[in-house]
């Protein structure tokens, strides 16, 4: 019995990052229709004013004692805010606006390969041979999958999708920068205190587009996708995404958003009756191959080399 809980407790990070990247890969359908109902600005505006709501209601609700940040800690923390939430965050939802939900996927989805790069070339997390292969096995089956866009020419070199692109980089910084406050801190209170200093330049941005809202054209189902992408996509799986990658690393979690590409086309499937042929099927192989690659441990001497780089 204890040998079997100890070994749901070792593998509980894994589906814990597993459920977050399904909750992603479901969004990218939901907040494309949001944003046929509200400007991209005024709907981020909203977003963020309720989620730094939600985010300290949480925080003074369960770590009423433990919000206390060290000094040195602060500025790892503000670039923290301002790379993931003013930057991932901001530039995903204004990529996803000029492009196609595929493709924000697939561009967000090379965040783990700059995350990668950044920790080899910080020294802060051993890479290994057998998660770099993982990972590029995983991109080539996250192109693949997305193959029939790519022949079709709805992955064009465009605005949304350099923003896109550059989104991922930010979100990669984010999670490097991250990794040691996650190491001190409970998730909940990094997560409010980062998401708080993040929204400042969002809501200077986007405060003036709240008076070129039409709000009439904004329906019932408008106001509840706002809700639902303020709860669950950002602030709860962001939270439970920190959990994950202060147990797991940064390489092995960030290897699973190569699934959410995978969850926005079963979306499309569900919702939007798209149908799958074999080559999306061996996409979705190849990124299942690829994970699994990535989530092998790297080889001991590779870890101690890193140690004593370290």
């Amino acid at each position: 019995m204890g040998r079997v809980c100890l070994q749901m407790r070792k593998h509980t990070p894994a589906l814990v990052a597993l459920m977050v990247v399904i909750v992603w890969g479901v969004n990218f359908a939901i907040l494309k229709f949001a944003l046929g109902q509200f400007e991209v600005l005024a709907f981020t505006f909203l977003r963020f004013a309720g989620m730094v709501a939600l985010a300290w209601a949480v925080v003074f609700w369960r770590e009423r004692g433990r919000l206390h940040i060290e000094r040195q800690d602060w500025l790892r923390l503000g670039a923290a805010g301002l790379l993931g939430y003013t930057g991932y965050i901001q530039l995903s939802i204004v990529g996803l606006n000029f492009t196609t939900a595929f493709s924000n996927a697939i561009l967000i989805a090379a965040a783990p390969l700059f995350a990668a790069l950044m920790l080899w070339a910080w020294r802060v997390e051993p890479v290994g041979r057998a998660r770099a292969i993982g990972f590029g096995v995983s991109f080539l089956g996250v192109t693949v999958f997305l193959a029939d866009k790519l022949h079709g020419g709805q992955l064009i070199a465009g605005l949304g999708d350099g923003i896109s692109l550059l989104a991922a980089v930010f979100y990669a910084a984010y999670q490097v920068v991250l990794k040691p406050l996650l190491a001190r801190y409970p998730a909940t209170v990094v997560t409010a205190y980062t998401l708080a200093i993040g929204s400042v330049p969002v809501f200077l941005v986007c405060l003036p587009s709240l008076l070129h809202q039409d709000w009439a054209r904004v329906n019932p189902t408008g106001w509840t996708v706002l809700v639902w992408s303020t709860v669950a996509p950002v602030y709860v799986a962001w939270t439970l995404w920190s959990w994950a990658t202060a147990r797991a690393g940064v390489g092995a979690t960030n290897a699973f958003i190569f699934l959410v590409p995978v969850a926005s086309g079963l979306t499309s499937f569900v919702l939007l009756g798209e149908a799958f042929d074999a080559v999306k099927l061996a996409g979705a192989a190849l990124v299942l191959t690829g994970l699994a690659l990535a989530r092998l441990k790297p080889r001991r001497a590779s870890v101690k080399a890193a140690e004593r780089a370290a």
